[in-house]
């Protein structure tokens, strides 16, 4: 890789790497390239002091004055490039509005479908054509807090390694396993030959979510707040369940509903 230091940083938009770390920022980019970008010295040092696949730093000059300095040394420790650029150059590549003087290339770690099920947790959550990269992120970061196997992402759904995605998940989506699911019929009944039970969040439910045993091997499957569950799915779901709110309230945010859900199951659990 070209060397830079912080003295001469690049700043072209027409540097070849430059080209590249830019490219992280479309979908089908990241995909091809099996790569994504985080931002901000916390998330940086974080990723490195975990070894999760960061392959270049890219950090403006005010890293040095930015309490930047472990991650330096984190990096030289781990032979992980740093590439310098300009403060300008820095804020027109990150998706951030206030802009930290660090970002990283990092690779997608590979999780499979049996991964999922070997894991002793127990408890798998399904993303299904969820839209808003936020409530993915907090979904994710929720996910790892409460102990879970990991998520599966259906088709359609909103790419978890987008950088909204990645900030709201405050970093769970580097560690917490990440499965693409192309067939999210095939993977519920795939679940169901393995003893999982399948729940799912409906308006109208069977039960609450205080009502269902998750200590048992649980599925939970999260649709879109407007759109909800298709039903050749829903046939494949052995509980339907809602939350109970006030009458004036007519549903909760999905990733406010997946917190109550999967905090209810480490509930019962411990």
């Amino acid at each position: 890789m070209q060397q830079t230091t912080p003295h001469k940083p690049i700043t072209s938009r027409d540097n070849t790497i430059v080209k590249y770390i830019g490219s992280l920022a479309v979908p089908k980019r990241r995909k091809k390239e099996h790569a994504f970008l985080i931002e901000g010295v916390k998330m940086v040092e974080e990723a490195l002091r975990d070894r999760s696949g960061v392959t270049m730093i890219v950090a403006a000059p005010g890293l040095v004055q930015h309490h930047g300095k472990g991650i330096l040394k984190l990096a030289e420790s781990r032979t992980v490039d740093v590439l310098w650029i300009s403060a300008t150059l820095m804020d027109a590549l990150s998706e951030s509005k206030t802009p930290q003087p660090v970002m990283a290339v990092v690779k997608m770690r590979d999780h499979s479908e049996d991964e999922l099920f070997s894991r002793d947790q127990g408890l798998i959550v399904v993303a299904h054509q969820l839209q808003d990269p936020g409530n993915l992120g907090t979904i994710i970061r929720t996910a790892e807090a409460v102990g879970a196997s990991g998520m599966a992402f259906t088709p359609q759904t909103v790419d978890p390694y987008n950088a909204k995605a990645i900030r709201a998940s405050m970093g769970s989506v580097l560690r917490l396993p990440i499965v693409d699911v192309g067939d999210v019929n095939l993977f519920v009944k795939k679940c169901k030959q393995r003893g999982y039970q399948i729940i799912a969040t409906v308006l109208r439910g069977d039960k609450t979510h205080f009502d269902v045993d998750m200590k048992q091997r649980t599925v939970v499957i999260l649709g879109q707040e407007g759109m909800g569950l298709p039903q050749d799915l829903m046939v494949d779901v052995d509980v339907r369940i809602q939350i109970p709110m006030a009458a004036s309230i007519e549903s909760l945010n999905v990733a406010t509903a997946a917190a109550v859900i999967l905090y209810e199951a480490m509930r019962q659990r411990r």
